[in-house]
């Protein structure tokens, strides 16, 4: 008999299961709706609201008296701010939500804004058109009386509303804001509506003598514009314009790429020149990956056999790599061709390119004017639209790793927001007519999650929240792990950071991050460095513990030492290129989902999630996610990514769905297609091994199209466009059983619970916000058979909410990576289901 080692073999192709799907239609579940009233007297209730209505609203202002500018299609109102009651202290709710409800659009009274609280509760900004006034009042009165027998009216709107208060303009603004500053900066005013609206918006700051610049960024329900003024002047602008700014916001203008080098390299001419004489150049359509950054040296021995081309955003800052202390969009490009160059180094073997490099300067040099507006959305998306007009029809992948500070990740922002329509397709220009959805140009979008700076190992050490734009949903966020541990020689009084297989000391999670709200963070890892630290507890850089990598200085300084999550965020470009060109007819969602579900943990951080026995270890789903959110789901594996084993493999589809469609009115959205896949199990081969641990992985990476309202920031639902979710078959459930399950697990957003033995990692409540879902089944092989189908199903999205955006019918599509993993098994699943697929593609064809 074959020995195991051999069965683990990877030399097999990843199984295609689009044969297996079933499209079918959505049906509405009957149910009986009980609840727990929430209030002792709602008569009590109703009148407490509209007293406090009453005073927020405050006086209709006297003929001739009213200072607020007209604004077509807009009507004069007031803005007010309601809060919700917090959830009891022995309640498990993340929060109790603004109802969605709230919007009366029939009145133009809409939500502005919402944002989670301390304590649990949420508040909203919403706007109340004067001639709208009575009819809310009516409506809370008609809460507030006896129904009898009948349900309350409006309950759901109401019930959970605690108080009203007057809004005054400055809480339109986000982030800290010193109102007496003098200070003219830029300004994000994000305008509610149509576009239009925005360009009267314009028009009328102008004529108030604000500085507005001629750059946009548009979302379905938001055009945000970019203001120049003192904070005073824009405040009293927007208090003469209510309902027309959702918020205000700094616009983006600090970024930090963490160039500190510190003084010395490591020029050495000759090993740069014997590794150039090994270098094998790419094959003609080779894919590309491109660096936004600093620029690049192009005349580098070791770049210039892949580099592909070279540009700036704006082309007086000249394409060259501007980063002091031996650059840093050098190094970059130079670790997405070669990944860590010191193994090379030790080498002697022929080094054979997969890929390209491209290189846009997306910062300007030193003496240059920072970019107006200071948005780097509209400079990232104009970057990639350079790009592609350079080089058109390339296989291409994007790779940014710097930062902002200015803005918090617990919301979506104006860049983070950008990255995802880059990724989705949605950039303003990307839209043809005609076009759906889902035939858009999508692309792989890598980000850094930021760095952690050096200094006290009890500050350092903690997990801090990841930096602007690394919450974007649709991009495959880059942290940091460390495989480095040797010490300088002769060693100084230091010792490493971390041991090796740990975190790095420089990457950011989003453990801190509301687990409702905001996508997992970090998904995946790469070697970005460790740092070491002396007798007093201080922690810092150093290149013993860093990456080799190309620099920017040819002459003086060939190689430097390069660290952080930029040099992860290299590194997982060239995994990117590698798997790109591997494997080249895929799609980006693909792409993503291959990436995370090669990943595996390191041995230390493994064995916080796994104990001995055969499921995982005990404690709470939420404490495992916090995990998560520090190191995502592992290192990924380039081998394992392409290709299979015999007792490791992994399953592939690729699809689109029609999420929505007209109900019976034609008017309303309701939730229309579901795919169910019966998959081609392993079952005879799983049964075999019966009480032998194994685990399964699944990943569902789809990109959404964002809608970058106020009301996004607690509302995961009204940023994306559509949303999906998978479930998987019990081993107990029938098929019948299986669908009806997932027909009411639809409304809920797939937050059902569950009964059967839970050998999840994470379950089904975890899933909210994000656009790339992943869990982990881990236990017996013999229970692991009776899982045999799966299905996906959308849940809702601005496409179903927002009807008069006209694209309920629009089509998206996702990718569905399912694998399955018995390792050191002599076990042969691969061969069982290529069987079966070879069985039902027959049929296919044959019909």
């Amino acid at each position: 008999m074959a020995e195991p080692d051999e069965f683990g073999r990877r030399e097999h192709p990843h199984i295609s299961i689009n044969a297996f799907r079933e499209a079918t239609q959505y049906e509405y579940p009957t149910r009986a709706q009980q609840r727990k009233p929430l209030r002792d007297d709602y008569a009590a209730h109703a009148d407490a609201l509209l007293d406090q209505l009453s005073q927020a609203l405050g006086a209709m202002p006297a003929p001739g008296a009213d200072l607020r500018l007209v604004i077509q299609g807009l009507k004069a109102g007031t803005v007010v701010e309601v809060v919700t009651r917090p959830p009891d202290e022995a309640s498990r709710a993340k929060a109790t939500k603004v109802p969605a409800g709230l919007d009366f659009t029939t009145q133009d009274i809409v939500v502005l804004r919402t944002e989670r609280r301390d304590d649990r509760s949420e508040s909203a900004l919403l706007f109340v058109p004067d001639d709208a006034r009575a009819f809310l009042q009516g409506r809370i009165a008609a809460y507030g009386r006896d129904p009898g027998n009948a349900r309350r009216t409006d309950i759901d709107r109401f019930e959970v509303l605690e108080t009203f208060v007057a809004a005054p303009v400055r809480s339109l603004f986000v982030g800290d804001v010193d109102f007496d500053a003098p200070d003219i900066l830029w300004w994000e005013l994000w305008i509610q509506g149509w576009s239009g609206r925005a360009e009267r918006v314009a028009v009328l700051a102008r004529a108030a003598n604000l500085d507005v610049h001629a750059d946009r960024l548009l979302f379905p329900d938001t055009t945000v514009i970019f203001v120049h003024a003192a904070v005073g002047r824009l405040t009293t602008f927007a208090g003469h314009i209510p309902g027309a700014v959702a918020e205000i916001r700094r616009a983006t203008g600090t970024i930090e790429p963490f160039l500190d080098r510190g003084a010395g390299g490591i020029a050495h001419h000759d090993w740069v020149a014997e590794l150039a004489g090994r270098v094998l150049l790419p094959s003609d359509g080779a894919p590309v990956v491109c660096a936004l950054d600093t620029g690049v040296a192009a005349e580098h021995p070791l770049i210039a056999p892949g580099l592909r081309g070279a540009w700036a955003y704006d082309a007086a800052w000249g394409a060259d790599d501007h980063a002091p202390h031996g650059g840093h969009g050098t190094a970059i490009a130079g670790l997405i061709l070669y990944g860590d160059l010191e193994p090379h180094m030790n080498g002697a073997q022929p080094i054979a390119l997969t890929h390209n490099v491209e290189s846009m300067k997306l910062l300007p040099p030193n003496g240059f004017p920072a970019t107006t507006p200071p948005s780097y959305g509209v400079v990232t998306q104009g970057a990639i639209a350079q790009v592609e007009i350079e080089r058109p029809g390339e296989t291409r992948a994007f790779c940014l790793a710097t930062s902002a500070v200015d803005f918090p990740p617990n919301r979506p922002s104006t860049w983070s927001g950008a990255l995802d329509q880059v990724a989705s397709g949605a950039m303003l220009g990307d839209a043809a007519d005609g076009v759906p959805a889902s035939e858009a140009t999508k692309r792989l979008v890598l980000v850094a999650t930021g760095n952690v700076s050096g200094g006290l190992m009890a500050h350092v050490m903690p997990s801090q929240p990841i930096e602007d734009p690394a919450q974007s949903w649709n991009a495959l966020t880059i942290g940091g792990f460390t495989r480095k541990e040797q010490l300088p020689a002769p060693p100084p009084a230091l010792e490493p950071s971390v041991p090796a297989n740990h975190r790095s000391p420089f990457s950011r999670g989003s453990q801190s991050l509301p687990d409702d709200l905001t996508p997992i963070k970090p998904e995946v890892l790469f070697e970005a460095g460790n740092m070491l630290t002396d007798d007093a507890g201080f922690c810092a850089w150093h290149e013993a513990v860093s990456l080799l990598a190309p620099g920017s200085n040819v002459a003086a300084e060939p190689l430097v030492p390069f660290w952080a999550t930029s040099a992860a965020a290299g590194m997982a470009g060239n995994f990117i290129g590698r798997l790109q060109a591997a494997l080249p007819e895929l799609w980006p969602e693909t792409y993503r989902a291959l990436t995370v579900d090669s990943a595996a943990w390191p041995q230390p951080i493994r064995k916080t999630l796994i104990g001995r026995g055969a499921h995982w270890k005990t404690g709470s789903k939420a404490d495992k996610q916090k995990v998560l959110r520090e190191v995502g789901y592992g290192v990924p594996d380039i081998d394992r990514a392409v290709l299979s084993a015999r007792n490791d493999l992994t399953m592939v589809a690729e699809a689109e769905i029609q999420p929505f469609a007209f109900g019976a009115d034609g008017r309303s959205a309701v939730f229309n297609e579901m795919h169910f896949y019966d998959l081609p199990w392993p079952r005879a081969a799983l049964e075999q091994i019966e009480n032998e641990i194994v685990t399964m992985k699944v990943t569902l990476s789809y990109f959404i199209e964002p809608n970058l309202t106020g009301k996004a920031a607690t509302r995961p639902d009204t940023y994306r466009s559509f949303g999906l979710r998978f479930a998987m078959k019990k081993r107990t459930e029938t098929e019948a059983t299986f669908r009806a399950r997932i027909n009411a697990a639809q409304e809920r957003d797939g937050s059902a619970s569950e009964k059967e033995t839970d050998c999840w990692l994470l379950g089904p409540k975890a899933v909210q916000a994000g656009s790339l879902h992943c869990d982990l089944w881990r236990g017996y092989a013999v229970d692991l058979a009776g899982h045999d189908a799966i299905a996906v199903y959308p849940v809702g999205g601005w496409w179903k909410s927002h009807a008069g955006q006209r694209r309920v019918t629009d089509r998206g599509r996702y990718a569905l990576v399912i694998s399955i993993c018995a390792a050191g098994q002599a076990v042969d699943l691969h061969s069982e289901i290529v069987a079966q697929v070879a069985v039902r593609e027959a049929v296919v064809v044959e019909h």
